[in-house]
């Protein structure tokens, strides 16, 4: 297999630590995608979709060289360093938006933002984004409800992040948000309950449910001093209206991740905030 962009080669099995076994379907097909990628963009410097002005480029060629690295050694990424993207944003507050898509006459589709967010997560986790977290966290725990396969948790826990990671559907036989794989552990529980039996620790919502009270009724529960919610704003597909209004009325941001990675077509952000 070819290098990456900055000379890495990519971990296809990196997913043998999440305890995912090498046969298993999702694994090769995430391989065998990487490969057909590589030697695609090996055959020309840029893709041109249709209505789009500006072409698209392999996500490791505008990552930064830090998460360039990272990615090559985590599975949600492997292949996502090969798909096509678009960057733009500022030097110092980049935004970079990936793209499930190639053009028609490029043969068989690429698996798409639904089934790799089933199987790692619904947020493109970067090593920007791990080390904003922990900067912000300053050795706090971190309660993360709503887990789902715990991938964020197993990338925290990697690195020496105190986590402690819930679900309503944990352990439970048709998870309804995640697909198979389980990453580190996740504790059953209900959101709203353990936010209040954890004031002592920052409150982590990544990508709640959509249409759903869980995250209103979370942050209503939590006592603590500190938020990390990283998702769309009011309006979008995350959360519902009584969230938002809860947030603005209670809770001021502190700090912006500095590298926003996301699916193109979504409009998430990764936010810290204190109370009020």
């Amino acid at each position: 297999m070819s290098p990456t962009p900055n000379g890495t080669a990519p971990a296809g099995q990196s997913c043998d630590r999440s305890g995912a076994k090498a046969g298993d379907p999702a694994v090769r097909l995430i391989a065998e995608t990487a490969e057909r990628l590589v030697r695609l963009w090996a055959s020309r410097p840029e893709l041109h979709h249709a209505g789009w002005g500006r072409p698209f480029r392999p996500l490791g060629e505008l990552l930064p060289e830090q998460d360039v690295e990272f990615a090559a050694q985590n599975p949600q990424m492997v292949p996502l360093l090969w798909y096509p993207a678009l960057r733009h944003g500022t030097s110092r507050a980049p935004v970079i938006d990936v793209f499930d898509h190639l053009p028609a006459e490029l043969g068989p589709p690429l698996p798409r933002r639904q089934e790799l967010s089933r199987i790692y997560s619904w947020a493109l986790a970067s090593r920007t984004a791990l080390e904003w977290i922990g900067d912000c966290l300053d050795g706090r725990g971190l309660l993360e409800v709503g887990a789902g396969s715990g991938y964020w948790a197993w990338l925290l826990r990697a690195r020496g992040v105190d986590v402690v990671a819930t679900d309503a559907e944990a352990r439970a036989e048709h998870n309804g948000w995640t697909d198979r794989f389980q990453f580190t552990e996740v504790r059953p529980g209900r959101a709203a309950e353990d936010a209040a039996a954890h004031p002592e620790r920052v409150l982590a919502l990544l990508w709640p449910p959509h249409r759903d009270p869980m995250a209103a009724d979370t942050l209503r529960a939590y006592q603590g001093p500190g938020l990390f919610y990283l998702g769309d704003g009011a309006g979008g597909i995350c959360a519902d209206e009584s969230f938002f209004t809860e947030l603005a009325a209670r809770w001021r941001p502190l700090s912006r991740c500095p590298l926003t990675l996301r699916w193109l077509g979504n409009r998430d952000t990764a936010t810290f905030y204190v109370r009020r």
